[in-house]
């Protein structure tokens, strides 16, 4: 039995969600280190683009989602959103 304990950082993913769906259907997209679930179909599209745009982002900076510290995590958000977008973004360390 392996009691290697992983580190907190191993499992970091970003998880969009989204709760105006009125038809029914299910939405769940997920990728390399993402899930994005529920949602109009309009809302769900645009939260996998947000997601992508952020991975992109950060490997641009020669980065993965589980190197960033809390402050460059909002720096990137910073980055990718929009002055009056509802979107609200949480750092859980």
């Amino acid at each position: 039995m392996n009691n290697h304990k992983k580190s907190s950082k191993e499992n970091i993913i970003l998880c969009g969600l989204a709760f105006d769906n009125k038809d029914n259907h299910k939405r769940i997209t997920t990728g390399e280190n993402f899930y994005v679930i529920g949602g109009a179909a309009e809302t769900h599209e645009n939260l996998v683009e947000k997601v992508m745009e952020f991975t992109e982002v950060i490997k641009k900076y020669g980065k993965k989602l589980d190197d960033l510290s809390e402050a460059e995590y909002y720096d990137v958000v910073k980055e990718i959103s929009a002055q009056n977008e509802k979107v609200y973004w949480f750092y859980q360390s």
